[in-house]
């Protein structure tokens, strides 16, 4: 193959480099490159909710001279939220681990909830409604940066959509 020349990712047919169509099988390079790219499941987020991400929580920790601040830390550290491209993953539990998955093209709609308690930290809370009836309500939580997540999650799940071909059910 001269240099000027590449092969086609679609049906191997030698094309220009610089061509964007090939001739021979009419498939959108830039297109077909880009699906590929996107079947490529990528990490967004993984870790732990903030021990404390509402501002009554700080309230109960001082009421409590610092109780409080052991119970949620436990409870943070028995939340492992793993967020993807195509997937969020949530474990539970801390000695026994109960993992759940809500696979992205199943979500219908977010909402974002700003509670006076969660702006005051800069923090916010997304309600995801599934199509899934084993997980038909899942809230992400205590995730610096969520807000923008949230967007990037919405992308996702319409990409995924596509890619699987999923139409959306409308419930009457």
């Amino acid at each position: 193959m001269d240099e000027g020349m590449k092969a086609c990712p679609a049906c191997g047919e030698a094309i220009q480099a610089a061509a964007h169509k090939c001739r021979y099988c009419g498939t959108d390079l830039d297109a077909y490159v880009a699906s590929k790219e996107t079947a490529v499941e990528k990490t967004l987020f993984s870790g732990h909710p903030k021990v404390i991400y509402t501002f009554s929580q700080y309230f109960f920790v001082i009421i409590t001279l610092g109780i409080a601040l052991l119970v949620y830390w436990l409870r943070s550290l028995s939340t492992t939220f793993t967020i993807t491209t195509q997937r969020v993953r949530f474990e539970r539990g801390i000695l026994s681990k109960t993992q759940d998955n809500l696979e992205l093209f199943r979500v219908d709609h977010f909402d974002l909830l700003k509670p006076l308690g969660m702006r005051l930290l800069g923090l916010c809370q997304v309600h995801m409604h599934s199509s899934d009836e084993g997980m038909t309500s899942v809230y992400l939580y205590g995730i610096p940066g969520l807000e923008g997540l949230a967007d990037t999650l919405r992308e996702c799940s319409l990409r995924e959509r596509t890619r699987r071909r999923v139409m959306p059910i409308e419930h009457m």
